[in-house]
């Protein structure tokens, strides 16, 4: 089959998956939902042509690499809310009106949407956030703009899927009401699984740890840090491992730790490279913390689940029920309340039966619903659909 993608993409994994030396090849925008998600396409054999943009790139690019073609185009890192970004949407849309694929999957309901709706082709656009709650994390004028492309996208687009029940409902809510949005997860890697399972070390303090995008409001790090503070007058030789952009050592927050006398036993490991990072989890931390308060789906929660490691998440937290499955896969607590997330935190460290429960019934529902042969023929279906409607 061939499919026609508009979306965010690390293009040098793209490239090395393909065989293809990376020089000279823009680096893309990233995402590791969309990339997983192409390369197993390409493995069970479809076509795929991936529109896409990338910082800093100088003019337009296209690449070509057995099944896969890619056509890229300049984005601005900064500025580009100025004026709708509209020299990324008018790119991908003569690119797209200029290839005339059968159909298009857009990821994102902001410019890749905007710009894959191009006319007469059909449109499926998958909903990988909550755009309100964005905008109330993050109050900007990039986000503010992205919630009014959102609108549009909304007005035009009548195919979705959303990665979540939580992401579906906040869209149905305030951009699509009554709209049939199919929940359609995004999976974990088979080489995640295959990181195996880190054993608990005798030899080390019980460890917690952290995995998050940014120090905001949203990402609630500050909660996490106070609740550790709780448990290490209970449990003195507890750790706790802070890992992701802004936890790096001196930055946002170990500053603001430091400041607040929140820093002991705390291990500011900042963002590491993926692999490392799932070998960190595995090997150094027993229990996961994530007191996120805005999410679509959590990758790095689901991928501390495949490595049976158990999860402290926020039941309010859109995504989380669904990941950890009510309570039964991870312990939901409300993350606002750091005594709340201390207690469970306190309860996984001293209960081992809990511990290893939740670890299991983690373990086995992602190994069980989020693997790609469970989503990906999902979306081939509906593929199938729109190419021979």
């Amino acid at each position: 089959m061939k499919i026609a993608m508009c979306a965010p993409a690390d293009l040098h994994a793209l490239a090395r998956f393909c065989g293809q030396d990376v020089e000279g090849v823009p680096p893309g925008l990233g995402s590791t939902a969309t990339t997983p998600l192409i390369e197993e396409l390409l493995r069970r054999g479809h076509e795929v042509t991936l529109f896409t943009l990338s910082n800093e790139l100088a003019k337009e690019t296209r690449h070509e690499w057995g099944g896969l073609r890619v056509f890229t185009g300049p984005s601005r890192h900064y500025g580009a809310a100025r004026n709708l970004y509209w020299p990324e949407v008018a790119y991908l849309r003569r690119v797209i009106a200029k290839e005339r694929p059968a159909f298009v999957h857009a990821h994102w309901t902001y410019e890749f949407a905007l710009g894959a709706l191009t006319l007469g082709i059909p449109l499926l656009t998958t909903i990988h956030d909550l755009p309100w709650n964005v905008l109330r994390q993050f109050r900007d004028r990039c986000r503010t703009v992205r919630l009014l492309i959102a609108y549009l996208v909304a007005l035009r687009c009548h195919r979705y899927t959303a990665v979540s029940e939580d992401a579906a409902n906040h869209f149905r809510r305030y951009f699509k009401p009554g709209g049939d949005i199919e929940i359609i997860p995004n999976f974990l890697k088979d080489s995640i699984f295959e990181v195996g399972h880190g054993m608990a070390n005798s030899d080390r303090p019980f460890t917690f740890g952290t995995i998050l995008s940014n120090w905001s409001i949203g990402k609630n790090g500050h909660a996490a840090l106070k609740a550790f503070h709780a448990v290490s007058r209970v449990a003195p030789e507890s750790r706790l491992i802070m890992m992701g952009t802004d936890y790096e050592q001196g930055g946002p927050a170990h500053r603001w730790a430091r400041q607040h006398g929140l820093d002991a036993r705390v291990t500011f490991a900042g963002m590491l490279p993926h692999e490392q990072m799932l070998r960190r989890v595995r090997d150094d931390v027993d229990v996961i913390v994530h007191p996120s308060l805005y999410e679509a789906f959590s990758m790095a929660v689901l991928e501390s689940m495949a490595l049976a490691k158990p999860i402290v998440a926020g039941y309010s937290t859109p995504g989380m029920r669904q990941a950890l499955l009510e309570g039964d896969a991870g312990v939901l607590v409300d993350v606002r309340d750091s005594g709340a997330i201390a207690r469970a935190m306190i309860s996984l460290m001293t209960d081992s039966s809990l511990n290893q429960r939740v670890a299991r019934n983690a373990y086995q529902h992602v190994s069980s619903a989020y693997r790609k042969d469970s989503i990906v023929p999902r979306y081939e279906e509906i593929y199938g659909r729109m190419a021979y409607r």
